[in-house]
């Protein structure tokens, strides 16, 4: 191989190499690189992930707004809950209350966490605060559609802030008992009874509130 013919092969594999290596540089550039995860992301991501700590239940029957019959796991019967944090609307409203909750909670599967009282109601009925089994806390899901009332009776006091907003944001929009025809009253007219907080109302055949 003549001199001329070398110099021409060395140039271009020279040429070659530098190519290459530009290449790889603009790609490497335009890709950041993926942040090592900090000392607190994966306790993060788990709290996240982790489902509340409790019973996961699949809902039977809807009684009212707040009851219901659920079966418990491995063959353990069925019993009745009543859900914390919301109490019902009353007579006005109510039925469309119920209603609402059978298409929330009806053969769906939920999360039972035990209220900071004792563990059921003078009506045998077991008291937990109610969570979806794919997310969500029915008592904040109640009270923004304003189908239910915030009360923080057994409920665990650290939930009360959410409802409460809730209920808030239904009363401003006027979204259920907050709406016509009922405005917030929880009898509709020539309706009489007294609630367990000594409020007129009528008590429904489940007990509730």
């Amino acid at each position: 191989m003549s001199r001329a013919a070398l110099a021409r092969l060395v140039l271009g594999v020279a040429v070659a190499v530098c190519a290459a290596a530009a290449v790889f540089t603009l790609v490497t550039a335009r890709v950041p690189a993926t942040p090592a995860p900090g000392p607190g992301s994966a306790a993060a991501l788990a709290e996240v992930a982790e489902p509340p700590a409790g019973e996961r239940v699949v809902v039977q029957r809807v009684v009212d707004a707040v009851t219901f019959d659920a079966r418990l796991p491995d063959g353990g019967g069925v019993v009745r809950v009543r859900a914390l944090g919301v109490q019902p609307p009353g007579a006005c409203y109510g039925a469309q209350a119920t209603a609402f909750a059978s298409r929330v909670l009806d053969r769906r599967a939920v999360i039972l966490v035990a209220g900071v009282g004792p563990g059921t109601d003078r009506f045998d009925r077991r008291l937990a605060s109610v969570a979806l089994d794919g997310g969500g806390d029915y008592a904040v899901l109640a009270a923004e559609a304003g189908i239910a009332r915030a009360y923080a009776a057994d409920a665990p006091p650290a939930a009360m802030p959410a409802v409460r907003a809730a209920q808030d944001r239904a009363r401003v929009a006027e979204r259920g008992v907050w709406g016509q025809p009922c405005r917030g009253a929880e009898n509709a007219p020539g309706t009489t009874g007294t609630t367990s907080t000594g409020r007129t109302s009528t008590t429904t055949a489940s007990g509730s509130p």
